[in-house]
């Protein structure tokens, strides 16, 4: 079987001369002479594996391989950036775009071959070489134009919830405060009838909770105590001691819970219920998650803050 590779290169020269070489080692090469037209390529080809240029008019080969990460339908293609930018900057930009392979431009292009030679042999992409279904028609311009629109709407969605999440802890670092404007970003996202927040600080955990009126405040904490208890917290501190006893049995059908860890350690949990009869869209449980791994460094730092002022 000939692999499909995807070779994305504004250059006409550059282009034919790599083609050649690619072909003259038993690939099949599908050409693209932008990034735009690359995606649409991408979209009706599955390539297995993509080789785009980094400097391009339009989209470049940076903003391509977040688009094609960012897509479900094309993440799973590997993508090898190939660039005659080698500074330390332009080789950390390319690998935080999600890129395999960051490789300068060379005569006769052999670190390409062996990079595509060394992903297309990894048993961890053969399971997914021709397994992208095919669309059930072509997609048309506008098609992909929505398609790049809705992703680079959900990119500065997410990127604009990392830096409120960041904002959360900018100036001041106490439990109180930072679950405060937690609840506060959350309710300006998502509609939920209650949400905890339990944060591990050593020998026992603390909660803190939002509940709209009419929740049973002490079910809440019943059933996110034996939550945190059975995700390997330490037991809530002693003021929810009598509150953990009672309502044993209430459990939400509906809930949501993103663990929040760094480096393996647990530092928290945050729970959101949805309103009753209802549950959390992909979308919304995508914000939650997002939220949680964001928090991971906010909390970090709030448990540095509370042992240096124990220890003083």
């Amino acid at each position: 079987m000939s692999f499909r590779l995807l070779l994305i290169e504004d250059s006409p020269t550059q282009l034919l001369t790599i083609a050649k070489t690619l072909q003259a080692e038993g690939y099949t090469v599908i050409e693209a002479r932008n990034g735009a037209e690359g995606l649409a390529r991408a979209y009706h080809e599955a390539p297995d594996l993509i080789i785009s240029d980094v400097v391009m008019t339009g989209i470049n080969g940076y903003q391509l391989c977040r688009l094609v990460k960012n897509d479900p339908d094309l993440a799973s293609i590997p993508v090898i950036l190939l660039t005659k930018l080698d500074g330390s900057v332009d080789r950390f930009w390319g690998y935080q775009s999600g890129a395999e392979r960051y490789i300068p431009k060379e005569p006769g292009f052999r670190s390409l071959i062996k990079s595509i030679q060394e992903i297309l042999e990894d048993p961890a992409t053969k399971p997914r070489l021709r397994l992208l279904n095919e669309p059930s028609r072509p997609l048309s311009s506008e098609d992909i134009n929505n398609r790049l629109n809705q992703l680079l709407e959900r990119l500065l969605f997410e990127a604009t919830i990392a830096e409120e999440v960041r904002k959360i802890a900018e100036d001041v670092l106490d439990l109180e405060t930072v679950s405060k404007r937690l609840f506060e970003l959350l309710s300006s996202i998502l509609d939920y009838q209650a949400v905890g927040l339990v944060v591990n600080q050593g020998k026992h955990s603390s909660l803190k909770t939002d509940a709209a009126e009419g929740v049973d405040e002490e079910a809440l904490t019943a059933y996110i105590a034996r939550l945190s208890a059975q995700l390997g917290l330490p037991p809530l501190s002693r003021s929810h001691d009598d509150q953990q006893s009672k309502h044993a049995h209430h459990v939400p059908d509906n809930a949501m819970c993103q663990t929040i860890d760094i480096k393996g350690f647990r530092l928290g949990i945050l729970v959101v219920i949805p309103p009753v009869s209802q549950i959390l869209k992909a979308g919304d449980q995508k914000v939650v998650r997002l939220i949680g791994e964001q928090l991971s460094p906010v909390l970090r730092m709030l448990d540095l803050v509370v042992g240096k002022s124990q220890k003083s």
